[in-house]
């Protein structure tokens, strides 16, 4: 390594460096919870001031989490084939735009095209930056920096609506998109000081099929594939509990708004907190293997305890949440490195399924939530043991089967 270059990086970034990298990587990956969440106090306003309907308005939601787990599809593989730089750059002007015409819309139908423009380019740069976390930084750092992104990951639901909140009291719905614009102008700004980190000569070859091509390559590694739907299972409860947790807390349980406000903050918090058990954990010299045993047992222990006494008590019910949540983000940080891992190349296109993989799990979540199930409670509990299960069973076939061996678990 050059001596110009950080001791976290792989290579120089010249005017960027180390820190604004790092700043460049974070901002991105707090757009998208802010993207989706931000404006949504404002949501029942919507359908009254563009003279429209709920499910109308809705689609402002839809339409961007259906386009963006699309883009996130599709850009990895494309920066395989152009770099990262030209792809990151241009999933920033293109979101900053869409966000700039979401503030301006002046129909339902404009702020919904605009949803889909700014969709587009979130889901493009996520992917990006998801691989860029392989291509710039060294080995043993990646782990850190994809544990801060986690964190990131879980304050920005949590913080976004708040904000939204707060400028709705001074300015009208329209100001969110506004920041976001400003977000992204300034993204879009660092991106422009990014140097490229793909060179040419590993860049993949060929015209559009063989670039997506890069998708297929990645499929055909069942190791990588079995080990990311291990991990992602878990989205499906939550984002099940994401969903419908606001009627838990609130009709079954008779919370208060503000007290479900206190609860969920509480699970967050402990999401938050599940990466730094893993950081603190492999210091001691734990292995990854014996980590994914704990943590599907916990899991799995959340899942029956939901079962079994989760309808008894409000207590019970965030409890077993916490210990799901505090488990589930605990895998994030070293499962991501070690399926970043598993690709010499095409390193754009895993960055892309490990992304698409989990978005879809998430709408199944949200989809399997509101099946006509009992009541929520018993909902949440089918689907944290039935996925634990599997998971449970998926990883114990992918150790004991020679062919998808991972040594990057011992």
């Amino acid at each position: 390594m050059p001596a110009s270059a950080s001791r976290w990086l792989r290579m120089p970034q010249g005017k960027l460096g180390q820190s604004g990298l790092i700043v460049l990587i974070t901002l991105v990956n707090v757009i998208m919870p802010f993207s989706t969440d931000m404006y949504t106090p404002a949501i029942p306003s919507l359908p009254e001031y563009f003279n429209t309907t709920e499910p109308i308005v809705n689609l402002t939601l839809i339409g961007f989490f259906v386009f963006m787990t699309f883009s996130m599809l599709v850009c990895g593989p494309l920066s395989d084939r152009f770099g990262r730089k030209p792809v990151f750059a241009g999933s920033m002007a293109v979101y900053t735009a869409g966000s700039l015409l979401c503030a301006v819309a002046g129909s339902i139908g404009m702020l919904i095209f605009a949803r889909i423009v700014q969709s587009i380019g979130a889901g493009g740069a996520v992917a990006v930056s998801t691989a860029l976390v392989k291509d710039c930084f060294v080995e043993d750092k990646r782990e850190k920096i994809i544990a801060l992104l986690q964190v990131l990951g879980v304050v920005g639901p949590v913080a976004s609506p708040l904000i939204g909140g707060f400028l709705l009291r001074f300015f009208s719905w329209h100001a969110s998109f506004f920041v976001l614009g400003g977000l992204g102008a300034v993204s879009l700004l660092l991106t422009l000081l990014f140097e490229e980190s793909l060179p040419v000569e590993e860049r993949r070859a060929g015209g559009v099929l063989s670039t997506l091509g890069g998708l297929v390559e990645v499929g055909r590694n069942r190791a990588f594939m079995v080990f990311l739907v291990v991990v992602a299972l878990f989205s499906v409860p939550f984002f099940a509990y994401i969903a419908v947790g606001s009627y838990v807390y609130i009709d079954f349980f008779g919370t208060s708004p503000q007290g479900y406000t206190y609860f969920f903050a509480a699970t967050a918090a402990f999401m938050a907190l599940g990466p730094v058990l893993w950081i603190r954990a492999s210091d001691k010299g734990m292995t990854p293997r014996l980590f994914t045993h704990g943590v599907i047992a916990l899991c799995l222990v959340a899942g029956l305890v939901l079962l079994g006494w989760g309808t008894a008590s409000v207590w019970v019910f965030c409890a077993a949440l916490m210990l799901f949540s505090f488990a589930e983000s605990a895998l994030r940080p070293y499962t991501t490195n070690i399926l970043l891992s598993q690709q010499e190349r095409d390193t754009g296109s895993a960055s892309s399924l490990i992304n698409f993989v989990f978005n879809v799990m998430g709408v199944l979540g949200m989809a399997l939530a509101v099946l006509p199930w009992p009541n929520y409670v018993v909902g949440i509990g089918v689907l944290m043991t039935v996925c634990s299960g599997l998971a449970l069973v998926l990883w114990v076939w992918l150790l004991r089967s020679k062919s998808m061996h991972i040594k990057e678990l011992e």
